[in-house]
């Protein structure tokens, strides 16, 4: 059946010679994989795109329950960019925040359209001039916990210094284990749940600070996350922001 939906580039595993199979987040079947042919050779009729993370596509598909690899019969850009892929910064952000959604969503995951649409606006957002795009994907990060179920449990704050990474709890001395936020961290992390997309400069961040943030965060993420696997682009950020 061939069904209209939109879709948000992920990642891509190259298959034979000129073929790859790109996952694509869509806003009506979640996340599902797509055959895109001859993609790396010369008659490839703007299949790049397919090759692009975050790419904001709409798509007419031949989809079948039955099937895990589907086709995609005709495409074209819903937003094009003009920054991300020209950009260091916001090309390295992208590649890294594509990589999580797509350890982060299972196969025909449907989260709601409201998730779909907050990725999708986000993503046109990232490649505006955004004041604290430093921050973009600590940003992001955060607010999909709350969708995918692990958003850390604001009660009340008093006097809680540490941030529990295994129970999602802030709470008031170190835990026995080391899975946690420390004081700076956890700080960090109330300050979040305050601040809109448009304030990320008002996250007074060094580049050591984002990274170690990052690095907690990601094993939130693990630990809450079943099958979360280590994202590799993470070390291109660490070079970025050393």
């Amino acid at each position: 059946m061939i069904e209209s939906t939109r879709g948000i580039v992920l990642t891509h595993t190259k298959y034979a010679e000129s073929s790859v199979v790109s996952h694509i987040y869509t806003e009506k079947f979640g996340l599902q994989s797509y055959m895109i042919n001859q993609v790396r050779s010369r008659k490839n009729r703007g299949k790049t795109v397919f090759l692009q993370p975050l790419t904001l596509v709409d798509l007419e598909v031949y989809h079948s329950n039955k099937k895990t690899i589907h086709r995609i019969k005709d495409f074209k850009v819903n937003t094009p960019f003009v920054q991300i892929p020209f950009e260091h910064t916001r090309r390295s952000i992208a590649f890294f925040i594509a990589e999580v959604l797509n350890s982060s969503f299972r196969l025909e995951d449907k989260l709601g359209t409201d998730v779909f649409d907050f990725l999708h606006q986000s993503i046109s957002v990232l490649d505006s001039p955004l004041p604290g795009v430093q921050n973009f994907h600590i940003f992001l990060l955060f607010r999909l916990t709350q969708p995918l179920g692990f958003y850390p449990h604001y009660k009340n704050l008093s006097n809680e210094k540490f941030f529990d990474l295994k129970t999602g709890d802030f709470v008031t001395m170190e835990p026995s284990h080391h899975q946690f936020m420390n004081v700076w961290q956890t700080q960090l992390l109330v300050q979040l749940k305050d601040t809109g997309i448009g304030h990320l400069n008002e996250l007074d961040l060094s580049g050591e600070q984002r990274t170690e943030f990052l690095e907690k965060f990601l094993l939130y993420y693990q630990l809450h996350l079943s099958g979360f696997s280590t994202i590799k682009s993470f070390k291109v950020l660490k070079d970025l922001f050393r």
